[in-house]
């Protein structure tokens, strides 16, 4: 970790905003200087109006391309993306940078405008080009180089993860928030995390042999001298985190405001679980985090483009997978006895029923003794061609009629059957707020978590879909169905 400008910098960030710097710098430059590579008769004429030369015009077009690459990193800054626990997630990273990368069109050529206006000189200048021709340059090259920045990204934490290299935090306190938010780090190697150790606080009933020995946190600071920047200094660390509602927990603000100021980040337990494991901590989560708490603002028009993804997306499955669909039919109705098509009220939007409809993978009469039970991976009622059409998936494509009238989307929480709900509603918290959203097809949790049939998995389901629910986005959607 280097300290610049009295801010605590980690040596991995540094190396990644600096070898972007020079991506970007190395794109630009090469988009905007082509012209004085083979330079046409009007070029030089353009030149002779400037009383310029080809090599003080080369020299001002490489300094305009650094200009508008630090511009560029600019929109790259503003949404996080040099957060490399954010930039880590392939999903943020997606996001961010379709996100940033308009950001940085509209910047640079803001600021090429202002400069026009202003008579800048050559800070923003592209000597021998029209202004259409410079914008047309400017547009390809940042198309470009946002491009080559997403390849080297992936490129960038693979080598991280090769050679070893982590995020190293502190927690605050310990119990059995904390032990889970252990387990989530060791189950996700890939996030680039590592616990330090564990900083006792005034709250801690009985020894953990995870604490960092010969120190405690008090409400006035640490046991015994010293700084908690010295502490992150000494250990390597980049972040502590805080105890789940630590607004209850004596902790030394002016402490722990000094380290955000020397650029040590302070982030609450809740924001450390998601980061790691793409998940909600529901045994955390309070009604406060949901009324005001980051997340959970949808944007404008986010509804509307999501349901004509869905309409135009259905559409487009029926089509294509009618003959697929027809062979089913024939398969369920030459194997066993019953309707081929399975119709079944499950728990939608708002809390409402709905009928969901699937092919036929049981016996037709599954149920007829036990009753609603869940379904397990050796099932005996289900059927030779229901094991192959629940494995394909060819079981759920009905459900593309769910989507286009509305009762389903793409992507969203699975639906379950109000008899389930009732009794897991009743064991985990939050688990009727998953019914915020319209159930969909597949979903956050489908593509993270294997199939399921105890109250655990249902836990486990559910902060997958708080997530969903709190991030919930259309590029979010496209990534869960690519």
């Amino acid at each position: 970790m280097f300290q610049v400008l009295r801010q605590y910098l980690p040596a991995q960030k540094a190396l990644l905003v600096f070898s972007e710097t020079l991506i970007l710098f190395g794109v630009n430059a090469v988009g905007l200087t082509m012209h004085l590579w083979s330079p046409t008769r009007n070029t030089y004429v353009a030149l002779a109006h400037e009383s310029m030369s080809l090599e003080i015009a080369n020299q001002r077009c490489m300094l305009s391309a650094f200009f508008f690459a630090v511009v560029a990193q600019v929109a790259i800054s503003f949404n996080e993306l040099y957060d490399i626990r954010r930039s880590t997630s392939s999903y943020t990273r997606a996001q961010g940078f379709i996100v940033s990368a308009g950001s940085a069109i509209f910047l640079t050529l803001s600021v090429y405008f202002v400069a026009e206006v202003s008579n800048l000189g050559p800070l923003l200048d592209v000597p021998g080009l029209t202004t259409i021709e410079t914008i047309r340059k400017l547009i390809f090259a940042l198309v470009m180089g946002f491009s080559l920045l997403w390849l080297w990204r992936s490129l960038f934490h693979w080598a991280l993860r090769q050679a070893g290299v982590r995020t190293r935090w502190i927690a605050l306190g310990s119990g059995e928030h904390v032990t889970e938010l252990i387990s989530e780090i060791d189950a996700h190697p890939a996030a680039g995390i590592e616990l330090a150790g564990l900083l006792a606080t005034d709250l801690e009933p009985t020894p953990d042999p995870r604490l960092l020995p010969h120190v405690r946190l008090r409400e006035d600071g640490l046991e015994g001298g010293g700084t908690l920047s010295g502490l992150a200094e000494s250990n390597q660390v980049s972040e502590f985190v805080l105890p789940p509602n630590s607004a209850r927990t004596p902790l030394p603000t002016d402490e722990l405001l000094r380290c955000r100021l020397a650029g040590i980040t302070v982030r609450s337990y809740e924001s450390a679980f998601e980061l790691v494991s793409g998940k909600v901590p529901v045994d955390a989560l309070r009604a406060e985090d949901l009324r005001v708490g980051a997340g959970y603002d949808h944007q404008p028009g986010f509804e509307l483009a999501k349901r004509t993804l869905d309409i135009l997306t259905s559409l487009v499955g029926i089509v294509l997978t009618l003959p697929i669909q027809f062979l089913a039919v024939l398969a369920i109705r030459m194997e066993s006895k019953g309707q081929a098509l399975f119709m079944q009220d499950r728990v939608g939007r708002d809390g409402r029923n709905f009928t969901l409809y699937k092919f036929r993978s049981m016996r037709a009469d599954a149920e007829e003794e036990s009753g609603p039970v869940w379904a397990s991976e050796e099932d005996p009622r289900i059927t030779r061609v229901g094991s192959f059409i629940r494995k394909t998936r060819v079981d759920e494509l009905p459900q593309l009629y769910n989507v286009l009238i509305g009762d389903m989307s793409l992507v969203g929480p699975r639906p379950e059957r109000e008899h389930f709900v009732d009794q897991l509603a009743e064991d985990i918290p939050w688990f009727r707020q998953r019914h915020l959203m319209k159930p969909g097809v597949t979903g956050w949790a489908q593509i993270n978590y294997p199939y399921g049939n105890t109250v655990e998995d249902a836990r486990q389901k559910l902060q997958y879909d708080l997530f969903y629910i709190k991030y919930s986005s259309l590029l979010f959607d496209v990534s869960i169905l690519l």
